[in-house]
């Protein structure tokens, strides 16, 4: 069990003003929210249970709750709660600290969708930079098709020969994004990924909220498991393919759907990668985010209720490595990169 807690990255924001930090909560009400927190994970996560057994988590859970014997403040108890989550081996899974109208501390990149992805050329190489698939919304899908669009355009006009998408720094956001990429430099057929969707009435209830109907979904049993296979995407026509050498660039920064896109890649051999393996992500993980509010405390419980399969499948090592190795550039200059990279 060790790994798992050495191995997962949190992603925490403590963005509660410091008096409430400092509030004290009675270990009563610190002891019902972690017993909240057992509830929502069992019943609403996608596999809570893939490293350890039913039995074994609840005697885990067991040993946080009765070390619960104190108040503690709202940054003390989530940091002790947190550990609840890390036999999840979910890479997505966090407890938070939230205050609304808070400063920002951290850039969304789902606030400029529109600078998200740009072009340049170096030689005959043209150098794509995607440092983020995020959006606001299913809105922001057309802003990218034209993006993406008018960069093929220029890409086309230039007459380049290669094209390096660089993704080594992007964190993720709207999956689509990357099949619009994919779309761009690949006209053959390519496998999916698998999906295995948990039914719990936690997230009928949120997605019902959303307005959001899935037929099959509120049809099937609490807890039962919806698997959706991996199936074969055929590419529409569209103007501008690029029909040069193609290859991605993936870091240690490299997360969430930028994996995905960057599998998707690799498995279907549409491309090779080069660059050096995310810290974090894996290219099969949970993912499609569910967050609920903990009764006392306040904190934000976050976690996933899918399941991605890679399409190569479970056989395959569960980590995104590189075909061709290489350095990022610390001083930025891909023009060296570039010339490097085995064309």
């Amino acid at each position: 069990m060790h790994k798992y807690l050495a191995s997962l990255v949190l992603f925490l924001f403590p963005l509660v003003s410091v008096n409430a930090q400092d509030s004290l909560c009675a270990p009563s009400a610190l002891r019902e929210d972690l017993q909240f927190i057992r509830s929502q994970l069992f019943q609403a996560h996608a596999n809570p249970f893939s490293q350890l057994t039913k039995e074994q988590y609840g005697k885990f859970l067991d040993s946080l709750e009765a070390g619960l014997t104190t108040p503690l403040t709202l940054t003390e108890f989530r940091d002790k709660a947190t550990a609840a989550l890390l036999p999840l081996d979910d890479e997505h899974a966090a407890l938070t600290l939230i205050r609304p109208n808070a400063d920002r501390k951290t850039v969304n990149w789902a606030d400029s969708v529109a600078t998200n992805i740009s072009y340049r050329r170096y030689g005959n190489t043209g150098y794509i930079f995607a440092r983020s698939f995020g959006t606001r919304g299913n809105q922001d899908l057309p802003v990218y098709e034209r993006c993406i669009d008018s960069i093929f355009v220029l890409i086309k006009e230039d007459g380049v020969k290669r094209l390096l998408i660089d993704v080594s720094s992007n964190d993720g956001g709207a999956s689509m994004v990357g099949n619009m990429l994919i779309n761009r430099i690949s006209g053959k057929p390519y496998k999916s990924y698998s999906m295995n969707w948990k039914r719990s009435d936690e997230y009928l209830a949120k997605i019902t909220s959303w307005g959001f109907k899935d037929e099959a979904y509120q049809k099937a049993a609490p807890g039962e498991v919806l698997h959706a296979a991996s199936r074969t995407v055929t590419p529409e026509d569209v103007p501008y393919r690029f029909k040069g050498k193609v290859i991605v660039l993936i870091g240690p920064h490299t997360f969430s759907s930028a994996i995905l896109f960057a599998t998707l890649v690799q498995d279907n051999k549409i491309a090779p990668l080069a660059g050096e393996s995310p810290a974090a992500g894996h290219p099969t993980h949970f993912g499609e985010m569910y967050s609920v509010v903990l009764p006392h405390t306040g904190l934000q419980l976050r976690f996933g209720v899918k399941e991605w399969i890679r399409p190569a499948g479970r056989g395959a090592v569960n980590k995104l490595v590189p075909d061709f190795p290489c350095k990022l550039p610390a001083d930025g200059d891909f023009s060296k990169l570039i010339k490097q990279l085995p064309w």
